[in-house]
């Protein structure tokens, strides 16, 4: 036996063996009848075994869970929006507990969300990339703007700090900048738990979910449906037979409460697990008016893909395989100006690992030109990259939000994080068409004061930037090294800076940056490297010679030294302008 628990110990996370090795418990049950409040808190130990929880109203099922239910004491607290049953009595059922857990006597109700005095405020936490309340998150989902308002739902653990109970969690903004976390938006069901996906707005109302259109005097629907399209998957709800499927959710009150379509799901079951869905409304230029139809992108398996088109989000056809893509998992899939040349438009198909191909698309066939290609350099830190579906056509950008994957926060009731906001846009360059990314201009906002301003020449020795505001969690930087055509060309090529206990390096030889261990090829612009750097609790985004490279990192920070730039001496000449940044989620704006 303790030979099995070793070997587990190398691939299995510690809570989970205790739990497989836990004497068996009890079943414990927790009445609320009526609800009268709108939140349920409930108490988790991290490190606790984990146990399946089910939530049934009036004697009907909802879902079911898993929990590190706390026994006594817990480390933090976690919230079920129970108000969407208000009045009713529900009941939460603990699945093979001690006899002697005291999970029971720490439940709260309240009418607002758990830990209201101390969230957002924890050390590591980070301060403008947008990270849940509680719980694990991962892939953004269904980026869609309507009315002034940027959804973001996105992967949520709503009940732990390790992936699982995949549900949508769901924030908005008006900025891009400052975030509002919103309860859960779309929830496990019957057909499984919640995967990812993405969501739009259906303004013509063709999938008929609005049953109460407003038309006004131009002819436009006031009140159109937003709609979800997700994967299902019932095997991680203990559901047997229930493989990938997508559905859908929609909401008719401009994104606050969502409905689950009563026809789900609208796509069986094709190949493996079959997912991520990316839907977006396809204008055929060639007729007028609004003309056209919807596609799904969907992930099938390995590096392939599927196309697939609908009149109504409901009823799907397929009509072509993208195979060997290059990439895998999490599609996404839009077309954009060349140069910003509107006449000159090319097709790009996005995948989960940062790689992209350019093509053409028209309407039911994608046709690979180039690629595949890396812009973003995925390492070890940036996945699942989406954008957002109908910005307004006077804003024009294309909008992406990434999930910075890594190790787990350090002792924090959170994990994980998403990316700044992003802009692609398509760029003719010496190689060809290509992709380039850098944070949206609304960051800016967050600037605190007057830059830090520092020039020099590389000395061979590291040149110490002085200023507390450089030494502040949250930084945004600009480095331009313009390179001298006279130096050494048979020694060390090396420079860069040293912030916050990691080195970013250009090895100028090699023509190679390296974020932290994280390299990317980069050849010098008009004999200069000039980097933006973004500096969070926990991570930095570096985006290259106006983002032809962009690199993710996630790291413990050292605050205690000072930054410095150093390089061989004698080969760039360097200028460095640095803000400190505000926090987003201090008050106002």
């Amino acid at each position: 036996m303790k030979l099995k628990r070793f070997l587990l110990s190398l691939i299995i996370p510690a809570s989970l063996i205790s739990s497989l090795f836990a004497q068996t418990g009890t079943s414990q049950q927790y009445e609320y009848k009526p609800v009268d409040k709108r939140f349920i808190h409930l108490p988790v130990k991290t490190g606790a075994p984990r146990v399946w929880m089910s939530l049934s109203v009036d004697g009907v099922s909802q879902y079911d869970f898993q929990i590190e239910i706390a026994p006594s004491a817990p480390d933090f607290y976690v919230t079920i929006e129970a108000g969407r049953w208000m009045g009713k009595g529900l009941v939460l059922t603990a699945e093979n507990v001690p006899e002697t857990s005291q999970w029971r006597q720490h439940v709260k109700h309240s009418d607002v969300m758990s830990d209201e005095e101390t969230v957002y405020t924890e050390k590591y936490r980070p301060q403008f990339h947008f990270s849940p309340r509680r719980g694990w998150t991962n892939d953004p989902n269904g980026l869609v703007f309507y009315k002034g308002i940027y959804h973001l739902f996105f992967q949520h653990n709503p009940f732990g700090i390790m992936w699982g109970n995949m549900t949508w969690g769901h924030a908005i903004s008006d900025d891009l900048v400052h975030w509002k976390e919103l309860p859960d938006a779309v929830l496990p069901d019957h057909h499984g738990v919640v995967y990812s996906g993405s969501a739009l707005v259906d303004w013509n109302n063709t999938s008929g979910l609005q049953k109460n259109p407003v038309v006004n005097k131009k002819g436009k629907i006031t009140n159109p449906p937003l709609v979800a399209l997700y994967t299902s998957y019932g095997p991680e709800l203990r559901i047997k037979g229930k493989e990938a499927t997508q559905s859908i959710a929609y909401s008719l009150d401009e994104g606050v409460t969502w409905l689950k379509y009563p026809g789900n799901p609208v796509v069986p079951h094709m190949v493996a697990q079959n997912r991520d869905p990316k839907v977006f409304w396809y204008h055929d230029d060639r007729s007028s008016g609004n003309m056209g139809h919807w596609v799904m992108v969907l992930y099938l398996k390995e590096q392939d893909y599927a196309v697939l088109v609908s009149n109504d989000l409901i009823h799907w056809e397929k009509t072509c395989d993208i195979l060997g893509a290059g990439c895998t998992e999490c599609p996404d899939m839009f077309r954009l100006p060349v140069d910003g040349n509107r006449k000159n438009q090319r097709w790009v198909f996005w995948g989960a690992d940062g790689a992209y191909l350019t093509g053409d698309f028209d309407g039911r066939v994608f046709t690979k030109q180039e690629g595949p290609y890396f812009t973003n350099r995925e390492g070890e830190n940036d996945y699942a990259a989406q954008t957002y579906s109908d910005i307004p056509e006077k804003d024009g950008r294309r909008i992406q939000i990434s999930w910075l994957r890594s190790d787990r926060f350090p002792g924090t009731p959170f994990n994980q994080q998403m990316s700044v906001p992003r802009d692609l846009t398509l760029r003719t360059t010496p190689e060809g068409i290509r992709l380039f990314i850098g944070p949206v201009r609304e960051i800016e906002k967050l600037r605190a004061s007057s830059p830090v301003k520092f020039s020099g020449t590389l000395s061979g020795e590291p040149h110490p930037l002085e200023s507390g505001k450089m030494k502040g969690e949250q930084l945004d930087l600009t480095v331009v090294f313009k390179l001298n055509d006279q130096r050494i060309q048979n020694g060390p090529e090396e420079m860069g800076l040293e912030i916050r206990g990691i080195k970013i390096t250009y090895d100028a030889a090699s023509q190679t940056l390296d974020v932290a261990g994280v390299k990317a090829p980069l050849k010098p612009l008009n004999h200069k490297i000039e980097l933006r750097l973004l500096f969070d609790a926990l991570s930095v985004e570096a985006f290259a010679n106006d983002g032809i490279v962009a690199v993710s990192k996630y790291f413990v920070p050292d605050l205690t030294g000072t930054p410095v730039v150093f390089g061989t001496k004698g080969l760039a000449g360097y200028k460095i302008t640095g803000y400190p940044l505000n926090s987003a989620w201090t008050k106002g704006k």
